[in-house]
């Protein structure tokens, strides 16, 4: 009789034997590693989801403070920025009512009647 695997007559012999349990333990090596991949895959997805919750949580606790701190120097900056808007507005109003007395009082100045009335008081 011949060494033929699908016999279920022959006899086994060592290289039948192994040849066999090599093909059977290579098929359970691969679904072996094949689940130990995927529960290590979702083991580190575990892990690092926690490790992103407690992050984000500390990372709030850290900023939240700094981030009250600088809405409030916000606040203060936009309110310095519409006093300094409403303060160029003023100073161009008054800069402008001021030319305007400039040339009238320089009229009043030159005007001949002020000029007559200068003469008799002199």
């Amino acid at each position: 009789m011949e060494n033929d695997l699908n016999n279920p007559d022959a006899p086994v012999t060592s290289a039948i034997l192994n040849t066999v349990l090599k093909a059977e333990f290579g098929k359970f090596e691969e679904r072996l590693d094949k689940k130990l991949d995927r529960l290590l895959y979702e083991q580190a997805n575990v892990i690092l989801e926690a490790v992103d919750e407690t992050m984000e949580k500390r990372l709030d606790e850290k900023f939240d403070p700094v981030i009250t701190k600088l809405d409030g120097i916000l606040k203060g900056v936009d309110a310095l920025q519409q006093e300094n808007t409403v303060g160029a507005k003023q100073l161009r109003s008054h800069e402008d009512q001021l030319q305007d007395h400039a040339l009238r009082i320089k009229k009043l100045e030159l005007s001949p009647s002020r000029l007559r009335k200068n003469s008799h008081l002199s």
